[in-house]
């Protein structure tokens, strides 16, 4: 059970998720724990955060680290990459007969200088390139609340096209406070956010970063503040005149 949410922004990918595990025995579900960690960074160039069984997200984890290291990525396009990433990932599982459906996930990837974001769905891992006209994903127990807050996001901040990096860490943000508040089940706080973007102080090359505890709390600050100026619209609807009563319809 979990919750990830990526963005692909103009100028960089955020990825987060929430921070619970839960276990259980195949059929029942016994316990949810804490995870301190539920976004992996590999190299400080790729993030990887995923839905489903745990060891299989390692495994997918350790696939990304050896193919990064080995520089597979290199000259490739984003598509290539997600082609090679779901291949290699897909062969893994089924040397231990894992069955497809048990594991997804979105990855954060350099490619040509650019950052892009690439989804693996949990049904077949097959793998989809966010794009300019579809730049965002949500994945896991809390898609279905977060699915939905990601329209909401679109039609009342981004429009139609990607967000900056700043309003896609705020989207990110606001969707995971509130699916951890409204998913009926298995999502819990505290979030947990990753960014792949250019850094000023390496020529602006792209590097993977986890956002600090302070600066999380200052996003949610943002999304808290956000939610208050929004709930204070009850006050203008009151004090707009009620409309006048229609003249009666004429007779025949």
């Amino acid at each position: 059970m979990t919750l990830v949410v990526g963005v692909r922004c103009t100028d960089g990918v955020v990825i987060g998720t929430d921070s619970a595990v839960t276990f259980g025995t195949g059929q029942h579900q016994t316990i949810e724990q804490p995870l301190r960690q539920k976004v992996d960074i590999i190299q400080s160039h790729v993030i990887v955060a995923g839905t489903g069984q745990v060891g299989l997200g390692q495994r997918f984890t350790d696939i990304a680290e050896q193919h990064w290291k080995n520089q597979k990525f290199q000259d490739k396009s984003v598509v290539d990459v997600g082609r090679m990433l779901a291949e290699s990932a897909i062969n893994d599982f089924s040397k231990t007969g894992a069955r497809l459906g048990s594991y997804g996930a979105l990855v954060a990837v350099p490619c040509n200088k650019k950052a892009e974001l690439i989804e693996f769905a949990i049904a077949d891992f097959q793998p989809e390139v966010k794009t300019k006209d579809i730049w965002y994903a949500s994945m896991g127990s809390g898609q279905l609340v977060a699915d939905p807050l990601l329209g909401f996001m679109r039609e009342t901040f981004w429009g139609d096209s990607p967000p900056s990096r700043q309003d896609g860490v705020f989207a990110v943000t606001m969707v995971l406070k509130l699916g951890c508040k409204m998913a009926p089940t298995g999502v819990a706080e505290p979030i947990q956010i990753a960014v792949l973007a250019p850094n000023t102080n390496d020529k602006g090359k792209l590097h993977a970063f986890r956002l600090t505890k302070e600066e999380l709390l200052e996003h949610e600050g943002n999304v808290r503040s956000a939610i208050e100026y929004f709930s204070k619209y009850k006050e203008i609807l009151h004090e707009t005149p009620a409309p006048k009563e229609l003249p009666p319809a004429p007779s025949s």
